[in-house]
C-alpha cells in the first residue's frame, strides 16, 4: 500500500502588480494560505503566469509585452492589487483606518487594517508583514501614466518597505 504525500493545493489569483517601471497583470499561482504565502520571508520572488506587462510610464519605451511567465521581487512590488474575490482564508483585521498612503509611484487611498491596539502612526513599521492590506482602495499615479493602470481594487497590498508618508483621509 502506498500514500502519496500531498503539499498545499495551488490556486491561481488573478493580480496586477505595480512596481516602478511596470504593471504586470495576470495569474499568480499561491500554495497554502494566500497571507503566509506573500508575506513569506523566505521566498524573495512571485511568480505571474501569463502575464501581461505594461510599462507604466508613458515615456517607457517597454510600451507592453506579454510573457509566459514573469519573476517579480517582492521588494520591487510597490502595490499588489487583486483583480478578483480574495481567496478564501484571507482574514483581515477588523480594525480598519480611512489613509492616503504614498509610495514613490502611486498614492493608495482606502481602508488600512492594522491590529486593535495599533496607533495610527506605527502601523507601517510595527507590522511584521512584508504587505499591508488595503480594503476598497483606490490607486493614484503620481507621474504621467500609460492607459491602462489598475484604477481599484477591492483589496491591495502595499509593500511595506515601498511605504514613504501617510495621512488620514
Amino acid at each position: 500500500m502506498s500514500s502519496s504525500v500531498r503539499g498545499p493545493q495551488q490556486v491561481d489569483v488573478n493580480v496586477a502588480i505595480l512596481t516602478a517601471a511596470f504593471q504586470i497583470r495576470g495569474k499568480m499561482p499561491t500554495f497554502g494560505t494566500f497571507l503566509t504565502f506573500i508575506n513569506d520571508d523566505q521566498k524573495p520572488t512571485l511568480t505571474v503566469t501569463n502575464a501581461v506587462v505594461l510599462g507604466v510610464h508613458a515615456s517607457n519605451p517597454a510600451a507592453q509585452m506579454v510573457q509566459p511567465e514573469m519573476i517579480v521581487m517582492k521588494r520591487a512590488i510597490q502595490v499588489l492589487a487583486l483583480e478578483s474575490a480574495p481567496p478564501s482564508g484571507v482574514v483581515l483585521s477588523p480594525r480598519s483606518e480611512s489613509l492616503m498612503l504614498y509610495t514613490e509611484q502611486y498614492a493608495i487611498m482606502g481602508r488600512w487594517h492594522m491590529s486593535p491596539d495599533m496607533r495610527v502612526q506605527d502601523f507601517v513599521d510595527a507590522t511584521t508583514s512584508q504587505f499591508l492590506p488595503v480594503s476598497n482602495a483606490r490607486i493614484y499615479t503620481l507621474f504621467q501614466a500609460r492607459q491602462g493602470i489598475i484604477p481599484a481594487t477591492q483589496l491591495a497590498f502595499v509593500h511595506r518597505s515601498a511605504v514613504q508618508s501617510y495621512h488620514k483621509a
